[in-house]
């Protein structure tokens, strides 16, 4: 009888991990080519848009926060450039979002547009 107990026990463990795999694989949907995806890198502390028209073409679009963190923005893109494109070189093009820097400015700085790349991955 212990036997049976500990063969039910540990069927109902198996089934509930199981079941708690296959809800988890249904979690994840790809977004389809051409629509934007939004994203989070941590290390950077950047949200950005990415979307993807093929292997080799991208558009990143990175969301302002603060004109000091402008040059942390930067280097997060040429890096996330070169990581998409994977052994080749990285061709970007800026589309938008560079405002004009001035020494003392008299008033607030408007709304800042996204910081917004073209990326093309060019063979060696």
């Amino acid at each position: 009888m212990r036997k049976l107990s500990l063969r039910l026990n540990s069927l109902k463990l198996s089934s509930l991990v199981v079941g708690a795999a296959l809800l988890s694989a249904c979690q994840y949907t790809p977004v389809p080519r051409g629509e934007p995806e939004k994203l989070y890198d941590f290390d950077h502390k950047v949200h950005y848009e990415q979307t993807t028209y093929n292997d080799d073409h991208f558009r990143l679009a990175i969301k302002p926060d603060s004109y000091a963190h402008f040059r942390q923005q930067s280097v997060f893109l040429l890096r996330h450039a070169k990581r998409l494109c994977q052994g080749s070189n990285p061709q970007l093009t800026l589309l938008g979002g560079v405002q004009s820097f001035d020494k003392m400015p008299l008033e607030p700085r408007p709304y800042q547009n996204d910081l917004t790349v073209d990326v093309k991955c060019v063979a060696k």
